[in-house]
Protein backbone atom coordinates (compact mmCIF):
# COMPACT_ATOMS: atom_id res chain seq x y z
CA UNK A 1 0.00 0.00 0.00
CA UNK A 2 1.13 3.44 -0.73
CA UNK A 3 2.47 5.94 1.84
CA UNK A 4 -0.18 8.24 0.56
CA UNK A 5 -2.90 5.79 0.85
CA UNK A 6 -1.83 4.63 4.27
CA UNK A 7 -1.57 8.14 5.31
CA UNK A 8 -5.54 8.87 4.59
CA UNK A 9 -6.62 5.18 5.64
CA UNK A 10 -5.49 5.14 9.18
CA UNK A 11 -4.78 8.68 10.35
CA UNK A 12 -8.17 9.25 11.98
CA UNK A 13 -8.10 6.07 13.51
CA UNK A 14 -4.56 6.89 14.66
CA UNK A 15 -5.76 10.21 16.07
CA UNK A 16 -8.54 8.95 17.78
CA UNK A 17 -6.43 6.47 20.11
CA UNK A 18 -3.80 8.76 20.28
CA UNK A 19 -6.40 11.87 21.61
CA UNK A 20 -7.45 9.37 24.12
CA UNK A 21 -4.81 8.27 25.34
CA UNK A 22 -3.24 11.59 25.78
CA UNK A 23 -5.93 13.95 26.31
CA UNK A 24 -3.94 16.52 24.17
CA UNK A 25 -4.87 17.30 20.66
CA UNK A 26 -1.19 19.00 19.78
CA UNK A 27 0.22 15.82 21.16
CA UNK A 28 -2.18 13.57 19.17
CA UNK A 29 -1.02 15.20 16.14
CA UNK A 30 2.52 15.21 16.61
CA UNK A 31 3.34 11.49 17.98
CA UNK A 32 0.68 10.48 14.85
CA UNK A 33 2.57 12.36 12.46
CA UNK A 34 5.72 11.07 13.76
CA UNK A 35 4.39 7.15 13.42
CA UNK A 36 3.96 8.06 9.84
CA UNK A 37 7.98 9.49 9.03
CA UNK A 38 9.05 5.85 10.93
CA UNK A 39 6.74 4.20 8.43
CA UNK A 40 8.16 6.02 5.29
CA UNK A 41 11.73 5.08 6.63
CA UNK A 42 10.81 1.45 6.67
CA UNK A 43 12.40 -0.54 3.71
CA UNK A 44 10.42 -2.45 1.27
CA UNK A 45 7.58 -2.89 4.20
CA UNK A 46 9.35 -4.29 6.29
CA UNK A 47 9.65 -3.43 10.28
CA UNK A 48 12.77 -2.39 12.31
CA UNK A 49 13.72 -6.28 12.83
CA UNK A 50 13.69 -6.91 9.26
CA UNK A 51 10.22 -8.85 9.36
CA UNK A 52 7.35 -7.78 7.09
CA UNK A 53 4.96 -5.66 8.03
CA UNK A 54 1.99 -8.23 7.29
CA UNK A 55 -1.28 -5.69 8.78
CA UNK A 56 -0.21 -2.32 8.46
CA UNK A 57 -3.20 -0.92 10.28
CA UNK A 58 -2.15 -2.97 13.42
CA UNK A 59 1.49 -2.36 13.25
CA UNK A 60 0.82 1.69 13.40
CA UNK A 61 -1.76 1.05 16.15
CA UNK A 62 0.65 -1.22 17.81
CA UNK A 63 3.40 1.78 16.90
CA UNK A 64 1.22 4.99 18.69
CA UNK A 65 -0.01 2.73 21.45
CA UNK A 66 3.46 1.92 22.41
CA UNK A 67 4.60 5.59 21.86
CA UNK A 68 1.42 7.31 23.91
CA UNK A 69 2.77 4.78 26.92
CA UNK A 70 6.42 5.83 26.52
CA UNK A 71 4.97 9.78 26.65
CA UNK A 72 2.80 8.98 29.64
CA UNK A 73 5.84 7.72 31.56
CA UNK A 74 8.10 10.52 30.46
CA UNK A 75 5.06 12.84 31.33
CA UNK A 76 4.46 11.39 35.13
CA UNK A 77 6.79 13.65 36.68
CA UNK A 78 5.80 16.66 35.05
CA UNK A 79 1.90 15.65 35.74
CA UNK A 80 3.00 15.16 39.64
CA UNK A 81 3.89 18.42 39.52
CA UNK A 82 1.25 20.28 38.11
CA UNK A 83 -0.55 23.17 39.69
CA UNK A 84 -4.35 21.84 40.57
CA UNK A 85 -6.58 19.80 38.86
CA UNK A 86 -5.22 18.28 35.23
CA UNK A 87 -8.05 18.66 32.65
CA UNK A 88 -7.90 16.69 29.19
CA UNK A 89 -7.90 19.50 25.82
CA UNK A 90 -10.96 19.69 24.67
CA UNK A 91 -12.30 19.92 21.27
CA UNK A 92 -15.07 22.68 20.73
CA UNK A 93 -17.54 23.05 17.94
CA UNK A 94 -19.72 26.07 17.36
CA UNK A 95 -23.33 25.30 18.35
CA UNK A 96 -25.89 24.31 16.07
CA UNK A 97 -28.29 26.60 15.10
CA UNK A 98 -31.86 26.41 13.78
CA UNK A 99 -30.94 22.56 12.57
CA UNK A 100 -27.56 23.82 10.95
CA UNK A 101 -24.84 21.64 11.91
CA UNK A 102 -21.73 22.82 14.02
CA UNK A 103 -18.09 23.55 12.82
CA UNK A 104 -15.28 22.62 14.08
CA UNK A 105 -14.06 25.87 15.56
CA UNK A 106 -11.54 27.31 13.86
CA UNK A 107 -11.57 24.17 11.27
CA UNK A 108 -8.69 22.69 13.39
CA UNK A 109 -7.82 19.34 11.44
CA UNK A 110 -7.81 16.78 14.07
CA UNK A 111 -10.95 18.11 15.02
CA UNK A 112 -12.38 17.92 11.68
CA UNK A 113 -11.07 14.19 11.22
CA UNK A 114 -12.54 13.31 15.07
CA UNK A 115 -15.75 15.35 14.93
CA UNK A 116 -17.65 11.89 14.02
CA UNK A 117 -15.64 9.75 16.12
CA UNK A 118 -15.24 11.25 19.75
CA UNK A 119 -16.29 10.63 23.46
CA UNK A 120 -17.56 12.98 26.20
CA UNK A 121 -15.75 15.18 27.76
CA UNK A 122 -16.69 13.58 30.97
CA UNK A 123 -15.48 10.30 30.00
CA UNK A 124 -12.45 11.34 28.61
CA UNK A 125 -12.06 13.04 32.03
CA UNK A 126 -12.56 9.27 33.29
CA UNK A 127 -10.32 8.08 31.17
CA UNK A 128 -7.07 9.96 32.64
CA UNK A 129 -7.89 8.60 36.18
CA UNK A 130 -6.69 5.44 34.99
CA UNK A 131 -3.09 4.15 34.39
CA UNK A 132 -1.78 4.45 31.33
CA UNK A 133 -1.79 0.67 30.53
CA UNK A 134 -5.23 0.28 32.09
CA UNK A 135 -6.51 3.37 29.39
CA UNK A 136 -4.78 1.59 26.32
CA UNK A 137 -6.68 -1.50 27.59
CA UNK A 138 -10.11 -0.06 27.70
CA UNK A 139 -9.45 2.15 24.61
CA UNK A 140 -8.38 -0.41 22.12
CA UNK A 141 -11.30 -2.93 23.11
CA UNK A 142 -14.07 -0.70 24.36
CA UNK A 143 -14.33 1.87 21.70
CA UNK A 144 -12.06 -0.09 18.85
CA UNK A 145 -12.83 -3.23 19.37
CA UNK A 146 -9.99 -4.88 19.16
CA UNK A 147 -9.23 -8.41 19.85
CA UNK A 148 -7.37 -9.16 23.19
CA UNK A 149 -5.02 -11.03 21.73
CA UNK A 150 -3.99 -8.02 19.48
CA UNK A 151 -3.98 -5.79 23.03
CA UNK A 152 -2.03 -7.70 24.27
CA UNK A 153 0.80 -7.06 22.05
CA UNK A 154 0.35 -3.65 22.00
CA UNK A 155 0.84 -2.84 25.80
CA UNK A 156 3.61 -5.77 25.83
CA UNK A 157 0.53 -7.66 28.32
CA UNK A 158 -0.90 -11.30 28.60
CA UNK A 159 -4.22 -11.96 27.00
CA UNK A 160 -5.39 -13.05 30.16
CA UNK A 161 -3.94 -9.98 31.96
CA UNK A 162 -6.15 -7.66 29.41
CA UNK A 163 -9.01 -9.58 29.51
CA UNK A 164 -8.73 -8.96 33.36
CA UNK A 165 -7.27 -5.30 32.86
CA UNK A 166 -10.90 -4.85 30.98
CA UNK A 167 -13.39 -6.86 33.24
CA UNK A 168 -12.55 -5.20 36.04
CA UNK A 169 -12.38 -1.80 34.48
CA UNK A 170 -15.92 -2.10 32.98
CA UNK A 171 -17.60 -3.20 36.32
CA UNK A 172 -16.21 0.05 37.81
CA UNK A 173 -16.67 1.96 35.11
CA UNK A 174 -20.37 1.17 34.89
CA UNK A 175 -21.55 3.77 37.67
CA UNK A 176 -19.72 6.83 36.11
CA UNK A 177 -20.20 8.96 33.32
CA UNK A 178 -20.98 7.52 30.02
CA UNK A 179 -18.73 7.31 26.95
CA UNK A 180 -22.03 8.67 24.36
CA UNK A 181 -21.24 11.57 22.12
CA UNK A 182 -25.29 12.20 22.14
CA UNK A 183 -26.24 14.57 24.60
CA UNK A 184 -29.55 14.38 25.89
CA UNK A 185 -32.28 17.58 25.71
CA UNK A 186 -32.63 17.04 29.23
CA UNK A 187 -28.88 18.15 29.82
CA UNK A 188 -28.92 20.31 27.34
CA UNK A 189 -31.81 22.06 29.27
CA UNK A 190 -29.63 21.98 32.46
CA UNK A 191 -26.59 23.57 31.05
CA UNK A 192 -29.56 26.48 29.66
CA UNK A 193 -30.68 26.81 33.22
CA UNK A 194 -27.28 26.84 34.89
CA UNK A 195 -25.72 29.88 32.63
CA UNK A 196 -29.34 31.85 33.24
CA UNK A 197 -29.44 31.47 36.91
CA UNK A 198 -25.65 32.09 36.62
CA UNK A 199 -25.85 34.91 34.80
CA UNK A 200 -28.66 36.64 36.67
CA UNK A 201 -27.58 35.58 39.77
CA UNK A 202 -29.89 33.20 40.85
CA UNK A 203 -28.36 31.33 43.18
CA UNK A 204 -31.82 29.93 44.43
CA UNK A 205 -32.41 28.36 40.92
CA UNK A 206 -29.03 27.51 40.37
CA UNK A 207 -28.90 25.32 43.36
CA UNK A 208 -31.38 23.41 42.17
CA UNK A 209 -30.42 22.23 39.72
CA UNK A 210 -27.12 21.14 41.03
CA UNK A 211 -26.14 17.23 42.52
CA UNK A 212 -25.55 17.65 46.40
CA UNK A 213 -21.96 15.72 46.11
CA UNK A 214 -21.04 17.46 42.56
CA UNK A 215 -17.32 18.65 42.36
CA UNK A 216 -15.90 21.87 39.93
CA UNK A 217 -12.60 21.28 38.70
CA UNK A 218 -10.85 24.05 37.52
CA UNK A 219 -7.87 23.71 35.29
CA UNK A 220 -5.40 26.86 35.12
CA UNK A 221 -2.14 24.90 35.06
CA UNK A 222 -0.26 27.79 37.33
CA UNK A 223 -0.58 29.67 34.37
CA UNK A 224 -4.10 32.09 35.71
CA UNK A 225 -5.92 31.95 38.38
CA UNK A 226 -8.08 29.19 39.00
CA UNK A 227 -8.84 26.61 42.46
CA UNK A 228 -5.97 24.77 42.80
CA UNK A 229 -8.12 21.92 44.38
CA UNK A 230 -11.64 20.10 43.14
CA UNK A 231 -14.54 22.10 44.53
CA UNK A 232 -17.37 19.55 46.31
CA UNK A 233 -20.30 19.67 47.83
CA UNK A 234 -23.79 21.91 46.37
CA UNK A 235 -22.77 24.99 49.00
CA UNK A 236 -19.36 24.85 48.26
CA UNK A 237 -19.55 25.01 44.06
CA UNK A 238 -22.75 27.65 45.23
CA UNK A 239 -20.57 30.09 47.00
CA UNK A 240 -17.62 29.35 44.07
CA UNK A 241 -19.78 30.16 41.41
CA UNK A 242 -21.21 33.17 43.48
CA UNK A 243 -18.09 34.71 43.78
CA UNK A 244 -16.99 34.57 40.55
CA UNK A 245 -20.23 36.77 39.75
CA UNK A 246 -19.57 38.85 42.23
CA UNK A 247 -16.04 39.66 41.39
CA UNK A 248 -17.14 40.24 37.26
CA UNK A 249 -15.41 37.17 36.92
CA UNK A 250 -18.03 36.16 34.82
CA UNK A 251 -18.43 39.27 33.30
CA UNK A 252 -17.80 39.10 29.07
CA UNK A 253 -18.74 37.57 26.50
CA UNK A 254 -20.49 33.95 26.56
CA UNK A 255 -21.08 31.89 23.88
CA UNK A 256 -22.60 28.15 23.57
CA UNK A 257 -20.10 25.57 22.21
CA UNK A 258 -19.91 21.95 21.79
CA UNK A 259 -17.75 20.50 23.92
CA UNK A 260 -16.88 17.02 22.59
CA UNK A 261 -20.16 16.71 20.83
CA UNK A 262 -22.08 17.63 24.49
CA UNK A 263 -23.27 21.63 25.14
CA UNK A 264 -21.11 23.82 26.60
CA UNK A 265 -19.99 27.64 26.50
CA UNK A 266 -16.64 29.76 26.23
CA UNK A 267 -16.12 32.88 28.36
CA UNK A 268 -14.51 35.17 26.89
CA UNK A 269 -13.14 38.78 28.18
CA UNK A 270 -10.85 41.61 26.51
CA UNK A 271 -8.76 41.34 30.03
CA UNK A 272 -8.03 37.99 28.86
CA UNK A 273 -6.30 36.81 26.15
CA UNK A 274 -7.65 33.09 26.30
CA UNK A 275 -11.32 32.17 27.33
CA UNK A 276 -12.56 30.03 29.99
CA UNK A 277 -14.03 26.80 27.89
CA UNK A 278 -16.90 25.32 30.60
CA UNK A 279 -18.66 21.41 30.12
CA UNK A 280 -20.57 19.63 32.32
CA UNK A 281 -21.77 16.24 33.51
CA UNK A 282 -25.01 15.63 33.71
CA UNK A 283 -27.03 12.93 34.75
CA UNK A 284 -30.69 12.02 37.11
CA UNK A 285 -31.35 15.65 36.18
CA UNK A 286 -29.12 17.14 37.85
CA UNK A 287 -25.70 18.87 36.92
CA UNK A 288 -23.17 16.16 38.64
CA UNK A 289 -19.44 17.74 37.51
CA UNK A 290 -18.50 20.80 36.09
CA UNK A 291 -15.55 21.27 34.17
CA UNK A 292 -13.29 25.00 34.22
CA UNK A 293 -10.51 24.80 31.54
CA UNK A 294 -8.60 28.17 32.03
CA UNK A 295 -5.00 26.76 31.10
CA UNK A 296 -3.89 28.32 28.16
CA UNK A 297 -1.88 26.33 26.88
CA UNK A 298 -4.38 23.71 26.29
CA UNK A 299 -6.48 26.20 24.50
CA UNK A 300 -3.97 27.63 22.13
CA UNK A 301 -5.23 24.40 19.91
CA UNK A 302 -8.30 26.47 19.52
CA UNK A 303 -9.94 29.24 17.78
CA UNK A 304 -12.12 30.89 20.09
CA UNK A 305 -11.37 34.42 19.51
CA UNK A 306 -13.93 37.20 18.24
CA UNK A 307 -11.45 36.66 14.91
CA UNK A 308 -13.19 33.61 14.48
CA UNK A 309 -16.61 33.85 14.99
Amino acid sequence: MELDSVYRSYRPLLLSIAYRMLGSVTQAEDLVQDAFVTIQQLVSGKDKDGNPILNMKSYLCKIVTNRCLDYLKSAHNQRELYVGPWLPEPLVQHYAVDGIPPSAAGRDPLQTVMLEDTVSYAFLVLLHRLTPVERAVFILREAFDYDYSDIAEFVNKTEAGCRKIYSRLKQKIQTEPPAGLKTSGQSDQLVLRFLHAASTGDMEGLLSILSEDIVLYSDGGGKVTAAVRPVASSQRVLAFIQGLVSKGNGAGAVRLVQVNGQLGFVVSSSSEPFPTVVSFFCSDNRVQEIYLLRNPEKLRHLRLGPDHE
